[in-house]
């Protein structure tokens, strides 16, 4: 299977996507296109690994590693910026790839879905850190990770990524920042004492629209 992929990935980036067919897989392979077929039941099937096996190398970020010093807020914002330099550098350096991931975005192709899911669950990691070292405000992990991936979704759709027509560093920077903001202070303390209180941290409500409204994921600094 693996060298399926590999020769489906060449010759994706050597004719595009939408001009590969399965006939020049095989060719590549120097094996017939029923050969492909047993692997694989159809062209999409193959189109779809393609795309899982470059989501996750190429558009696969992994956050330094916490310890002493290191916050969990700083390792969001690491990730969030991290995320979207790579699908910038597939967009600019990857072309015909980039192309098949936006394609696998709009199908909501398997593979889209577990980029998706890899991501909320590589967030909630973060926030749970940031939590249990009391540096965020005790919330539900899986809502905040929702709200906080839905805040930042310019920044990883490769589907916004391609339909804009510039992405500067500075914006995303600035996304990122309002999407991990400070709480006021105390707000640790408030936040236990009056269960249905908003006071810092995730919002309560996921569906909230903003970044910094719908997720202030941030440092507690209680006086």
């Amino acid at each position: 299977m693996f060298r399926i992929v590999e020769a489906s990935t060449a010759a994706c980036r050597r004719y595009g996507p939408s001009k590969t067919n399965v006939a020049d897989i095989a060719r590549l392979l120097g094996k017939s296109p029923a050969s492909v077929y047993k692997i694989f039941p159809s062209k999409a099937a193959v189109w779809d690994a393609i795309a899982g096996n470059f989501f996750g190398s190429d558009l696969c970020f992994t956050p330094s590693a916490g310890g002493e010093g290191v916050s969990a807020a700083g390792r969001l914002k690491e990730t969030a910026l991290g995320q979207h330099r790579l699908m910038l550098q597939a967009r600019h350096g990857d072309c015909q790839m980039f192309n098949l991931v936006v394609l696998a975005a709009e199908g909501g192709w398997p593979s889209f879905r577990d980029y998706l899911k890899r991501l909320r669950t590589n967030v909630g990691e973060l926030i749970r850190t940031g939590i249990a070292t009391e540096e965020f405000v005790p919330r539900n992990v899986d809502a905040a990770a929702s709200c906080f991936c839905a805040s930042l979704v310019s920044l990883w759709d490769p589907r916004i990524i391609g339909a804009s027509s510039s992405h500067c560093e500075l914006s995303a920077h600035e996304l990122a920042s309002s999407s991990v903001s400070p709480s006021p202070p105390g707000s640790r303390r408030r936040g236990r004492g009056h269960r249905g209180e908003y006071s810092g941290g995730v919002a309560p409500e996921p569906g909230l629209s903003g970044a910094s409204s719908s997720l202030a994921m941030a440092h507690s600094r209680a006086a």
